[in-house]
Order: structure tokens, then C-alpha cells, then sequence
């Protein structure tokens, strides 16, 4: 049912007038549950409600509001639509499939940050795996979505190992290679019955639903019978994919309070901006997160946190637990997770509070890149950092340092400049730490800052505005011993608290956390960590891949060299055929066979 509510103009009168006239047509309202739609003049939709009681719930916006935001809303109403709904349940889910058809200005807005991939198992006859971009209603399983599409790609390989089918053909047909490589079972051929092949769909629907203890072990048990039957070919096979198996679950294991589905949701806002973060936990394992950017409309953190959960879980299936960091009230919403199976809850223990911080990271990291992306509030935040530092210039310029130092290895230092509260990426820096052995992060600090500012004297270059120091006392005491009698501008943000130290100064200065400044400063350190971050682990992995290849007899220096110049990373290497191994210059068929056979082994996949 859809009525409409037409409000006349209210500019014609001064609000006593239009507030009257609303209330009138507010009382022709059902009391029932149902959505209702708010209109501008230009009858565009400007916010969308729920209400246990339609009479009720919008006469309140006209009882005198608080919230400036309510102000603005009610300002612009000109007409008011309302669907009448059996319960209140049916009108949340209606409120969030309107919102997605309307996106209206004063509702919190979701979008999400990219399309993250599923994994599909189609509903035909003999089931087949493929990447999907988005959920249909079209019978299929979908599982996901997933990080990235490199994880979608390397857990389709997993699955296939299985046997389950990739083709589009039409059954029955000539098998195609992904049989003769022993990635599908080939129903195409009539080898095995659709019995047969529906258990390996359910093998691959577990190993996917994150099941993997259990199936490990009945594998376990399958390949001990092939065993006794002395059917080892087949039994290596199985062998082959429970050590891939147990590989990629030692990679993404975690420890969590139990072996429920959850997922764990937290948010950053500021101003009418958000983030919100969601890490997807299953059988005692990390198995990936989402990310979405919200226009949050003014909305309180409960408000927020409630649309969120209705428009997300309008299109994933909820798990068994949802942990969330504050409580919601709403009653309609508690009950609609509950008749899905769904129980809504604050995390309670010391591993799920450890969890929700690491979200709750992530999300304000995420908040200050879309923030510095989007230049909101820069000149605020910087004129409130030269206020709050004493500084006698505006910081226009500023640098920041950090160290990677990750058990003493491979230890790196990285720079980056900000120009007027924006990323300068011409002028980032990163360094190999020379000097120091072991793990003294104030010595490698004092030698990056050194090795910095000493070559920018080299060259003519002024120094900055102010150069930031990711670090508390000791690193910022070890930068200025660096700079050798030079007195820039210089301060140290200590992450535990967020203090930030200054030079011949005892106390820390504490900013409130929704200071521009000290988010301006936090989103200035967080991209120092990530620059350095990404520098160490190139580092790293390319010492993993040399070391690798070291371990392939008959492979040297030279030729290790040249498979790397021919193929551009391991990555494609372990990929290669033989005949396209034995192409490089100095790589003989022999060659060729131990590279290929020692990338087929389990501990070969680097």
C-alpha cells in the first residue's frame, strides 16, 4: 500500500504556519509499521525511514530537533510517501532496498570501495567453478567475496584439485587439457557417475566453506585406504593435495575464541565521512576482509553502524555471530538477524576485543587515506598542527620517517614528503640500512635521518616545515643528535598513545583523537609505516626467491640470472612448462626438468 502526503509550500508562511500545516497531514499517517520516503520541492527523494508506527515516528521530526542535521532535513521536506508493511521486519528490509534505488541525501549512503570477487559453483547438472563480480539469483552457490582476484584464482586452483569442472561445455564431450593435468574429474566422459561427482562438489563447498580440519582428516583416511589397495599413484595425488591443503591453512590462521562464522565489524568516522571495516572469520581462521567508505549524513555512530548492517547483510548472508563495537537497540534489526540464524553482539573476550582493535585500525587508516585522497579539512588540520606545536611557520612541508626493522633482518628506512597536506611522491625517499646490525631502531633512525638531510645539503635543498619522527623520546633524540647542530622543526609521534614529544620539552603534548591535526599527523606516519612496509618485504621476498633457486642442484649464479631476466619473477617461472624452461639462453633440458620439479614440489611453491 503507497500513499502520498502532499505538504503545501512552506515558504509562503514562516515555520509556525508549515510546522502546523505538517502536523495536520502527519496525523493522516497509518499507525502501522511501514517505510516512508521525505521529498524536496524537486520531489526528489531526500531520506528514507522505517517505523514500527508510520503516525508516530514521523511527527517526531517536527517536535523540535536537536540534531542539526534533523534541522536541515526538515527544512526541505515538501511531501512525504509512505509504504504500509505487515511488521516492522519486512519494513527494514524494504527501507534498505530503497535506500539502495534512491541513495538519498540524508540516509547513510554504502558503496563499496571495489568489486570484490566470488567463487561460483554454478547450479547445472555437473556443477563447475568460475569467477563471478557479483551474487545472482540464479541458484548457484556463491563464497566470498575475497580480497583480491589473486586469491580467488589460487583458491579455484585448490578446488580444482579436486576434480570439480571449469569448462562451459556441453556435456557429454572430449575431455579437455584441465583433465590430462589432473585438475577435473571429467564427467564429460562418462567415467564416473553424477553420484561421484556431486561428492566432490560437497568436498569443494566445505573446503571452501572453510571446513578444512575436517576434510584433511577424511583425506587422510582416503588416501591410508588407496594405500592398502595399493592404488598409490592415486594416493600420492591425495597426498599431494593434503600438504596444499595444510599450506594454505597455516597461512591464514588466527586464533579466535572458537570455530564459529563471524564476522567482526568495525568503523572511523569524522564529519560526515566514514569507514568501515569487516574481517571474515571462519573455523578458527582470518579468511579475508571488506571495505566500504560511507557518506554518513551526520548520523550518530549507532545510526551508522545500523544501516550498515541492514544494506551489507541485505546481499551476503549473515554468519553465525556478528561482532560489532557498540550495541544496537533496534529490536526489528536483532530480529531479522535471528531469523536468519544470526546472533548480533559487542565483542566480549580478549581475543575478539584484540580483533575488533586491528579493525578498528584498519578502518581509521582507511579513513585518513580517503580523507588526505579528498583534501578534507587540510588547511584546519594544518593550521591547528602549527598552533598546537608552537611552530613559527604554517608546516606547508613536511617529512616523515619511519624504520622497518622486522627481527633485525633486512632492515630499511623510508621518507615521505607532504606538501600542504597532500601526498609529494616525488620526493619520497627509502633507504637500506647500512650501519646498524641487529635490532636498535634509534640507531637506524639517527642514520636515515643523517643520510637524508646530509644529501639534501649536498644538493642546495632547504629543509622542512616540520619533519615528523615515527617514534617516541629515544627516536626523536637519536634523529636530532643526526642532524649535527641543525635545529629544524621536529617532533615524534608515539603510536601506543598517540602522544607527541617535542625537543627539550619533558611532557607529551595530547591531542584529542578527533583532532585535525593529530589525524593529519597520523595519516602522515601510517603512510611513512606503508612505504617502508613495501619496501622491506620486496626486499624480502626477493631474498626468499634467490635463496630458493640456490636450492635447485646444477642452477648458478649465472643461470639463476638468466631465468630471472627471461621471466621477470619466480612467480612466472614456477608457472613455466619445461619446453618453455629450456628456451633460456644457458638452461639445458635437463636444467629445465629440476627447475620444473622442484616447483611442483609443495615447499617449491613460493
Amino acid at each position: 500500500m503507497i500513499e502520498n502526503i502532499e505538504f503545501e509550500n512552506p515558504m509562503k508562511d514562516n515555520n509556525d504556519k508549515k510546522n502546523e500545516r505538517i502536523f495536520k497531514n502527519v496525523k493522516k499517517l497509518p499507525d502501522l509499521p511501514g517505510v516512508y520516503l521525505m521529498k524536496d520541492r524537486e520531489n526528489r527523494v531526500i531520506y528514507i525511514g522505517k517505523a514500527s508506527s508510520l503516525r508516530e515516528r514521523v511527527s517526531q521530526y517536527f517536535r523540535g530537533q536537536e540534531s542539526p542535521k534533523n534541522r536541515m532535513l526538515v527544512r526541505n521536506i515538501e511531501d512525504v510517501e509512505y509504504i504500509v508493511t505487515g511488521n516492522e521486519v519486512e519494513a527494514l528490509v524494504l527501507e534498505s532496498n530503497l535506500i539502495k534505488e534512491h541513495v538519498p541525501r540524508y540516509n547513510v549512503r554504502l558503496r563499496d570501495d571495489k568489486a570484490y570477487p566470488f567463487i561460483k559453483i554454478t547450479n547445472d547438472e555437473y556443477p563447475r567453478i568460475c569467477i563471478s563480480r557479483r551474487r545472482e539469483q540464479d541458484g548457484a552457490q556463491y563464497f566470498g567475496p575475497y580480497p583480491s582476484s589473486r586469491a580467488v584464482r589460487e583458491l579455484i586452483r585448490m578446488a580444482s584439485g579436486f576434480g570439480i569442472r571449469r569448462c562451459k561445455k556441453k556435456l557429454p564431450c572430449p575431455p579437455c587439457l584441465n583433465y590430462h593435468i589432473k585438475q577435473c574429474a571429467a564427467p564429460c566422459i562418462g567415467d564416473m557417475t553424477k553420484e561421484e561427482y556431486l561428492d566432490i562438489i560437497r568436498n569443494v563447498t566445505d573446503f571452501l566453506k572453510g571446513k578444512r580440519s575436517q576434510l584433511i582428516q577424511s583425506l587422510k583416511e582416503e588416501m591410508k585406504k588407496l594405500s592398502e589397495m595399493q592404488e598409490y599413484e592415486t594416493a600420492a595425488r591425495v597426498r599431494d593435495l593434503i600438504n596444499a591443503l595444510q599450506e594454505l591453512s597455516e597461512k591464514q590462521r588466527v586464533n579466535t575464541s572458537g570455530w564459529k562464522e563471524q564476522d567482526v565489524i568495525a568503523y572511523a568516522l569524522s564529519n560526515s565521512i566514514g569507514s568501515i571495516q569487516i574481517f571474515h572469520i571462519s573455523e578458527g581462521k582470518l579468511k579475508g576482509r571488506d571495505t566500504f567508505s560511507m557518506n554518513t549524513a551526520g548520523s550518530d555512530e549507532t545510526e551508522v553502524i545500523s544501516s550498515f548492517i541492514k544494506q551489507y547483510y541485505q546481499e551476503v548472508n549473515p554468519p553465525e555471530e556478528i561482532v560489532i563495537p557498540v550495541e544496537i537497540t533496534d529490536k526489528s534489526i536483532l530480529q531479522w538477524l535471528s531469523n536468519r540464524g544470526t546472533k548480533l553482539k559487542t565483542s566480549k573476550n580478549k581475543v575478539e576485543r584484540g580483533l575488533m582493535n586491528l579493525a578498528q585500525e584498519n578502518a581509521r587508516m582507511l579513513l585518513n587515506q580517503k580523507m588526505l585522497a579528498e583534501g578534507n579539512g587540510r588547511n584546519e588540520a594544518i593550521a591547528e598542527l602549527q598552533k598546537a606545536l608552537a611552530l613559527p611557520v604554517m608546516p606547508a612541508t613536511i617529512e616523515a620517517f619511519d624504520i622497518s626493522n622486522i627481527g633485525g633482518t633486512d632492515a630499511v628506512g623510508s621518507l615521505v614528503a607532504f606538501k600542504d597536506g597532500k601526498p609529494d611522491k616525488k620526493n619520497y625517499r627509502r633507504f637500506r640500512i647500512q650501519t646498524i646490525q641487529g635490532a636498535d631502531d634509534f640507531a637506524m633512525m639517527g642514520e636515515v635521518v643523517g643520510r637524508a638531510y646530509s644529501r639534501m645539503k649536498e644538493e642546495g635543498k632547504g629543509m622542512p616545515d616540520l619533519i615528523l619522527i615515527d617514534g617516541g623520546k629515544g627516536q626523536l633524540n637519536a634523529a636530532l643528535a643526526a642532524l649535527k647542530g641543525r635545529k629544524p622543526n621536529i617532533a615524534a609521534l608515539a603510536k601506543e598513545f598517540e602522544h607527541i614529544f617535542l625537543p627539550e620539552r619533558e611532557a607529551p603534548i595530547i591531542l584529542p583523537k578527533g583532532s585535525p591535526a593529530l589525524q593529519l599527523l597520523q595519516r602522515i606516519r601510517d603512510e611513512a609505516h606503508r612505504f617502508a612496509i613495501e619496501y622491506h618485504r620486496k626486499l624480502r621476498g626477493k631474498k626468499i626467491v634467490e635463496s630458493a633457486l640456490d636450492e635447485i642442484a646444477g642452477i648458478g649464479l649465472k643461470k639463476k640470472q638468466a631465468l630471472l631476466r627471461y621471466f621477470g619473477s619466480v612467480e612466472k617461472l614456477r608457472k613455466a612448462e619445461v619446453s618453455e624452461i629450456e628456451k633460456v639462453s644457458g638452461i639445458t633440458r635437463k636444467d629445465a626438468e629440476r627447475v620444473y620439479g622442484y616447483f611442483r614440489k609443495p615447499h617449491g611453491d613460493i
